[in-house]
């Protein structure tokens, strides 16, 4: 009898039983997730949460370039220059800014800002 490499051995009990498994699970019978035993519990990544989608993706979406923009606002005036954009490396803004700055400021607003995104067809809440 021939001696089999021992990678295809290998190869064979994996498939053996992986297919033992979706039988299994074809079966109804409930299957736990497979874990990686070198990862311990505390670096294994919890379930994703469900995408958010609609309207609510918009709100995070604009919520969180809020947050992105009043963070650049060091000054908190409601407004940011255009070295300020730069230095948060809020890109948008820095590279657009003199289409934004409709009115010739030097500072734009976060409403600005909005304005010029509809204005290129983004959905803003």
């Amino acid at each position: 009898m021939k001696k089999q490499p021992r990678t295809r051995t290998t190869a064979l009990a994996v498939a053996a039983f992986v297919m033992s498994t979706a039988a299994l699970a074809a079966d109804g019978i409930a299957e736990a997730p497979m874990r990686d035993p070198w990862v311990p519990p505390s670096a294994r990544q919890a379930a994703s949460a469900p995408l958010t989608r609609g309207t609510a993706l918009q709100a995070q979406v604009q919520a969180k370039l809020k947050a992105s923009f009043d963070a650049a606002d060091v000054e908190k005036r409601g407004s940011i220059t255009l070295e300020q954009a730069r230095a948060a490396k809020l890109g948008i803004v820095a590279n657009h800014f003199d289409r934004i700055d409709v009115r010739r400021s030097g500072r734009v607003s976060f409403e600005d800002l909005t304005r010029y995104l509809r204005g290129r067809g983004a959905a803003m809440l």
